[in-house]
């Protein structure tokens, strides 16, 4: 991911020239959702948007490889000594969101210093602030990814990845079909600005993140009282 959005940052001029001067291509991603590409800040904010989807399956798949260790019978050993399943899966949640937190200033920090190079006018902080403004998402994967390993721990990776992959397929596709508002805001991605763009949409934001803890905690609820799977 790093690489990726170092190659991003590189490309921010050239991408943004042509499609300044190519304006039907700008106008047929506006219609999928990525308006203000023919900026450099309006590019960097649609690239730090798709940001949301690796990270979201980033933290799924750690908390899916939790959900594997119980089903593979490796983690019965561990579970078995005195400490609690809530101390566990917190540990485990803490570590995951850390982990998602890190992976995203990387990716600001890397497309800024591939902007650096071509001399494209996206600064650190607003490159963080990019990155940043997909945590929501990413978190909710998380929640979702830990309310599956209470009820359903061989559905994680798969339930995990809806807020971000099935968030993102129902945002291109209710834009792109002209479906109702209200199809539209069923999708994460309805809910986060164009940062850097534009300002954060805090009140979204703050919703996604508090739905995100909901999510979690009725998880580690559920996962602290069930039988284990085996």
């Amino acid at each position: 991911m790093g690489a990726y959005y170092l190659l991003i940052g590189t490309l921010t001029v050239s991408i943004t020239d042509f499609l300044t001067d190519n304006a039907r291509f700008a106008e047929l991603a506006a219609a999928a959702g990525f308006a203000g590409l023919g900026s450099v800040t309006g590019f960097a904010a649609a690239m730090f948007s798709l940001l949301a989807i690796p990270a979201g399956l980033y933290g799924a798949a750690r908390i899916s490889a939790t959900a594997a260790e119980e089903t593979s019978r490796r983690a019965v050993l561990l579970l078995a000594q005195p400490i609690s399943r809530a101390r566990l899966a917190g540990t485990d949640l803490a570590a995951t969101a850390a982990g998602t937190v890190a992976l995203l200033c990387m990716a600001g920090v890397a497309a800024w210093a591939g902007a650096s190079t071509v001399g494209a006018p996206l600064g650190l902080g607003a490159a963080l602030a990019g990155a940043l403004n997909s945590a929501p998402i990413a978190l909710l994967s998380i929640g979702a990814a830990m309310l599956a390993l209470g009820w359903a721990p061989r559905t994680v990776l798969a339930i995990g990845a809806l807020p971000g992959a099935g968030g993102f397929l129902l945002l291109v596709l209710a834009q792109s079909t002209g479906a109702p508002d209200w199809v539209v805001q069923l999708s994460p991605f309805a809910h986060l600005a164009a940062v850097p763009q534009t300002t954060p949409d805090w009140a979204g934001a703050t919703g996604m993140c508090t739905v995100a803890v909901l999510l979690a905690g009725l998880g580690v609820l559920v996962y602290r009282r069930r039988d284990l799977a085996v």
